[in-house]
C-alpha cells in the first residue's frame, strides 16, 4: 500500500463584512386633519423626536404638499435627521396605517435604497406621499385623523475584517 502524500494549498485570505443595524417604528398621527390644510405649500408640522441608532428622528407632514408645481394636490412627508453631525445611512418605509385593524398603505411609496444623512436637518422623503382626495375617499382617514408610520432601519458600523492573512505570502510575478 502506497501513502501518497499531497501538499496541502495555502490557506485563502478571506474577508467578513459587519453590518450592524438599528431599527425601530415611529407612529405619527395627525388629529384635525382638516384643520392642518391651508398651511401654506412648503409649511409643514413636525412630529415628536425619536430615537434610533442612537440618532434623534423626526418626520415632516406637509399637509399642502412641499412643491409648488403640485398645486397643493398632494401631501407630502419627510424623513428628518435631528442631530446628525455625521453621515449616517439609513433605510425608512412611510406609510399610512389603518388604526382600526392596523394595516399599512399598500399604495403609498417605500424606499428600498439607503439614503445617507449628512448634517443636522437634512430630509429624504416623498414630494407626492399620497393626494388628498385619495385620502380623504380612503380608510385611513377616520374621525378626521389618520397615521402616518415610518419604518427606519440605521446602518450603525460597517467594518472589514481579515482572517487567514497571518500565514499568507505574497510573491511577485516573475
Amino acid at each position: 500500500m502506497e501513502l501518497v502524500v499531497r501538499p496541502m494549498s495555502p490557506p485563502k485570505p478571506t474577508s467578513t463584512t459587519v453590518i450592524k443595524l438599528d431599527s425601530g417604528t415611529h407612529d405619527f398621527k395627525i388629529i384635525g386633519y382638516s384643520t392642518s390644510l391651508g398651511i401654506g405649500i412648503g409649511k409643514y408640522i413636525t412630529s415628536e423626536m425619536f430615537t434610533v441608532g442612537g440618532h434623534h428622528w423626526c418626520l415632516r407632514y406637509y399637509p399642502d404638499g412641499y412643491e409648488k408645481n403640485d398645486q397643493g394636490e398632494y401631501i407630502s412627508v419627510f424623513i428628518e435627521s435631528v442631530d446628525t453631525s455625521c453621515s449616517v445611512k439609513a433605510l425608512f418605509d412611510i406609510r399610512l396605517l389603518d388604526s382600526v385593524n392596523e394595516s399599512l398603505s399598500v399604495d403609498t411609496p417605500e424606499v428600498v435604497k439607503p439614503h445617507i444623512f449628512g448634517a443636522p436637518s437634512d430630509t429624504w422623503g416623498f414630494y407626492q406621499f399620497i393626494r388628498k382626495k385619495d385620502l380623504e375617499g380612503s380608510d385611513f382617514l377616520r374621525d378626521d385623523c389618520f397615521t402616518i408610520r415610518c419604518k427606519l432601519v440605521v446602518v450603525k458600523d460597517l467594518s472589514d475584517v481579515a482572517d487567514g492573512l497571518d500565514n499568507a505570502s505574497i510573491s511577485q510575478p516573475d
